[in-house]
């Protein structure tokens, strides 16, 4: 049997898919309308730091340490 993108053998059925960004800014939304301006990036800013706390469970320093880097971004 194939392995999925993430490298695990598992089924979408198997996996808990929670939406831990669904009470913050519509980053799809907000980045495609006709002026998405800094709701884009405040949407992105959102995303990042729901992952980030989410990813500190797994203690990759590297990992972490990329996604410190892209939310260095400016909103202004």
């Amino acid at each position: 049997q194939e392995f999925g993108t993430l490298g695990f053998e598992c089924t979408l059925e198997e996996v808990d898919l929670e939406d831990i960004t669904k009470n913050q800014t519509n980053t799809i939304k907000a980045c495609t309308s006709e002026d998405p301006g800094s709701k884009c990036l405040q949407g992105i800013y959102e995303d990042l730091n729901a992952y980030r706390a989410e990813l500190k469970n797994f203690n990759d320093q590297k990992v972490l340490a990329k996604i410190d880097e892209m939310m260095k971004v400016s909103i202004s």
